[in-house]
C-alpha cells in the first residue's frame, strides 16, 4: 500500500470561558420542516408549521391537507395537533364542530392528567373557545396534580396552562427551583430529564412567562451558555418535531438578553504568504448579528506561537466586514512569514475563546547525501549527492552487511532550516505490496538523518532481493506544499535467506534446499524365538511340579476329611481356582492390565473367604 502523508488543518481546540463554538444550523432544520409539510401525519404537519413560524419562513397553503387529514375524534392528542396546525396556518374555517367533543370530555374528567388538560385547553384555545373561569380554583387543582408527579415535564404543562389562565406569577415563583433541577453534562451543558422535548418546553414557557410579566428572565449567564451549548450539540435532529422544538428553544434564548455569543471560523483556518487574513463569524445561537455588541469589542487579546510560546500579537482589534455585521476580519500580516501553529485568544465583549490558527509556509529540500557503507563502519561510505527533485542516474548496490544512510535538510521559502512534523523514508520493491517506512529524525543542526540497515530492511520486505524504490515524504499541518521526492532505485541483496523479487519464497526454499526427509517412527524388532525343542523342554520343566503333585495324589490319595463344607470354604476354593485359571489365561491371551483388572475383585473375595476358612479351622482344633 502506498504510504500517504495526511494533512489536516486544525480548528478550535480550547474550550472557551463562555463563548459558544457553534450555532444552530437553521437552513438544515428549515429543510426538514418544509419536507414535513407534505407528510400525512398530523403531528409532523403541526410541528413543521410551528417551526417555520419560529424563523418567519413562508408557509404554503396547507388548508386542503388539513381538511383531508385522517384523525380520531376521541384522541385528544390528535385533536390538539389538528386544531393548532389549523390555527397556525389560518385554516380554522375548515374544522368541523365535532372536534370540540374530545377536549370538552377531557376537561370534564375527574381524573384527567396534566397532559390531557394541556391538550384540551390549547385545542379549545386554537379554535377560539378557550375561556378560564375560577382561576384560583383551577390553579389549586393543577398544584394537587403536580404534587402527585412533580417531573420537569409536568412542571412544563402547569407553566403552559398558567400562560393561558394568567397565573404567570406562580410560574415566576417556582421557575428558579425548576431550573436548578436541570442535569449537567461534563460541566458544559444543561438539560432536563426527558431530553430536548422537555428542555425546550420548559425554557420557552419560562421565558415567555417572564416576558409577559416584564421581568428579566431567571437564567444566570452561566445557565444561558450551558443550555445554549446543549441546543447547539443536538446535531442529530432529523424529524419535524425535533427541528421545531430545537428552533423554538434556540429562538427563545437568542431573543432574551444578554444572549449567548457564538464565535467560529467563517471559512479558512489558516493563512499563507498570499492570504494573510482570517474571517470569524460572531453571532447569536441562531446565526444573527448581536445588536448589543460593538465592533471595537471584538479583539484578538493575544497570539502565541505554540512551538516556543513566543507572543506575536497583543490586543489587535478585528475589523467588521462591510455589509455583514456577523463577520469580523483578523489581519495576521505580521506573522505570515513565520510558519507554524499559533493560539489566538479572541474576545467578544467580556468573553473570550482560544482558537488555533495555522500559518502555512512553503518548504524546500536542500541537497541530499546518500551513503552506502559497512554496518560496522570499518570502511568509509560511498556518498552520492542529489539535488531536489533529481533522481539517481544509476542503480546503487547494497548487501546485507551494509547500511544506507540518508541526510538532508528542510528549509523554508527564505532558506532558513525548519522542522516538520512528518519526515519519512519509504523503501518498496519494484513489484508487490511489501514496503518499509522509516522515520527521519532531526539532529542539533535541524538536519534530518536516517540509517537503513540492509539486513533489517530485508525482514520488512520479505527478504526479496532486487531493485527497490527509495522515496522521501515531508509534510506538516502548517505546510502548504508537502513534498514527495522519488530518489530512484537501489538494488538490495539480503544474503542466503533472500529470494528474487517476484519469486515465491516457499518455492525458492524448496528448490535450494530440497525436500526434507519424511519423519517416521520405527519400533525395535522383536528378538528371534528359540527352537521349538527348547520351548517344549522349558514348558515341561515348568509343569513338572504340577505333574508330580497329580501323581502323588493318585498314589497316596486325597484326604477330604478335614475340609469343612461351608460357604466360605467353597468360595475360597472357587476363588483360588479362578486365580489359577486367570494365570493360565494370562499366558495364553490376556494382557497384564486386563489380567489385573479381573484379578482385583477375585483376590478380594478369595482373601475374605480364606480368612473366614482359616478362622473356622482354628476353632475346630481347639475343640
Amino acid at each position: 500500500m502506498i504510504f500517504k502523508v495526511a494533512l489536516a488543518f486544525i480548528s478550535i481546540v480550547a474550550a472557551c470561558s463562555a463563548i459558544l463554538q457553534g450555532t444552530i444550523d437553521v437552513n438544515r432544520l428549515q429543510g426538514i420542516l418544509q419536507e414535513g409539510l407534505g407528510s400525512k401525519d398530523l403531528s409532523s404537519i403541526y410541528y413543521s408549521v410551528k417551526g417555520l413560524k419560529q424563523i418567519n419562513a413562508k408557509i404554503p397553503d396547507i388548508c386542503q391537507v388539513i381538511k383531508s387529514a385522517n384523525y380520531d375524534l376521541n384522541n385528544i392528542e390528535q385533536i390538539f395537533y389538528l386544531t393548532n396546525a389549523a390555527a397556525l396556518s389560518g385554516c380554522q374555517n375548515f374544522l368541523k364542530p365535532d372536534v370540540l367533543s374530545a377536549p370538552v370530555r377531557a376537561l370534564d374528567k375527574k381524573d384527567a392528567s396534566l397532559i390531557e388538560m394541556y391538550h384540551a385547553v390549547y385545542s379549545l384555545k386554537a379554535i377560539g373557545k378557550g375561556q378560564t373561569f375560577e382561576r384560583e380554583e383551577a390553579l389549586k387543582n393543577l398544584i394537587q396534580l403536580l404534587k402527585k408527579d412533580d417531573t420537569p415535564a409536568n412542571y412544563g404543562y402547569v407553566f403552559a396552562l398558567c400562560e393561558h389562565m394568567g397565573c404567570e406569577a406562580w410560574t415566576a415563583q417556582h421557575s428558579e427551583g425548576v431550573l436548578l433541577s436541570a442535569d449537567e453534562s461534563d460541566s458544559k451543558s444543561l438539560h432536563f430529564e426527558g431530553g430536548l422535548p422537555v428542555t425546550s418546553f420548559l425554557l420557552t414557557t419560562i421565558l415567555r412567562s417572564y416576558k409577559s410579566l416584564k421581568k428579566p428572565a431567571p437564567l444566570t449567564l452561566d445557565q444561558r451558555y450551558k443550555f445554549a451549548t446543549y441546543l447547539v450539540s443536538r446535531r442529530s435532529v432529523n424529524t419535524p418535531r425535533g427541528a421545531a422544538l430545537l428552533l423554538e428553544a434556540a429562538v427563545a434564548i437568542a431573543d432574551d438578553q444578554p444572549t449567548p455569543i457564538s464565535v467560529a471560523f467563517k471559512d479558512r483556518k489558516y493563512i499563507t504568504s498570499e492570504l494573510d487574513t482570517i474571517e470569524f463569524s460572531v453571532t447569536d445561537i441562531i446565526g444573527r448579528a448581536i445588536p448589543s455588541l460593538k465592533p471595537e469589542e471584538v479583539v484578538a487579546q493575544s497570539g502565541t506561537r505554540l512551538a516556543d510560546d513566543v507572543v506575536v500579537l497583543s490586543k489587535q482589534p478585528l475589523t467588521q466586514k462591510q455589509n455583514d455585521q456577523t463577520t469580523y476580519i483578523l489581519n495576521l500580516n505580521k506573522i505570515k512569514t513565520q510558519y507554524g501553529m499559533y493560539k489566538i485568544s479572541l474576545a467578544a465583549g467580556t468573553k473570550s475563546a482560544n482558537f488555533n490558527v495555522a500559518v502555512l509556509g512553503e518548504i524546500q529540500l536542500g541537497n541530499l547525501e546518500l551513503g552506502i557503507g559497512d554496518v560496522d563502519g570499518t570502511t568509509s561510505p560511498k556518498v552520492t549527492t542529489l539535488a531536489f527533485p533529481n533522481k539517481l542516474t544509476d542503480v546503487l548496490q547494497a548487501d546485507h552487511l551494509q547500511k544506507v544512510s540518508l541526510k538532508f535538510s528542510v528549509k523554508d521559502k527564505w532558506g532558513k532550516p525548519v522542522l516538520v512534523q512528518q519526515a519519512f523514508v519509504r523503501v518498496a520493491p519494484s513489484s508487490g505490496d511489501d514496503e518499509a517506512i522509516f522515520v527521519a529524525e532531526p539532529d542539533n543542526t535541524k538536519a534530518y538523518k536516517v540509517d537503513l540497515n540492509v539486513a533489517a530492511v530485508g525482514k520488512l520486505v520479505q527478504q526479496k532481493s532486487g531493485r527497490h524504490f527509495l522515496s522521501v515524504y515531508l509534510g506538516d499541518s502548517a505546510v502548504s506544499n508537502p513534498l514527495l521526492w522519488d530518489l530512484g532505485e537501489i538494488a538490495f541483496n539480503f544474503g542466503k535467506d533472500a529470494v528474487a523479487i517476484g519469486e515465491d519464497k516457499s518455492r525458492a526454499n524448496s528448490v535450494n534446499r530440497g525436500p526434507l526427509p519424511e519423519i517416521s517412527h520405527k519400533f525395535r524388532e522383536p528378538d528371534a524365538r528359540p527352537p521349538r525343542l527348547v520351548s517344549d523342554v522349558f514348558a515341561a520343566a515348568c509343569a513338572a511340579p504340577l505333574l508330580l503333585l497329580l501323581l502323588l495324589w493318585a498314589r497316596i490319595g486325597i484326604n477330604f476329611g478335614n475340609l469343612p463344607f461351608t460357604p466360605a470354604a467353597l468360595v475360597f476354593h472357587v476363588g483360588l481356582g479362578g486365580s489359577l485359571a486367570l494365570y493360565g489365561l494370562f499366558w495364553l491371551q490376556l494382557s497384564m492390565f486386563a489380567t489385573l483388572r479381573y484379578l482385583a475383585p477375585l483376590a478380594v473375595v478369595t482373601f475374605l473367604s480364606g480368612h473366614s476358612l482359616l478362622r473356622r479351622l482354628a476353632q475346630d482344633k481347639k475343640r
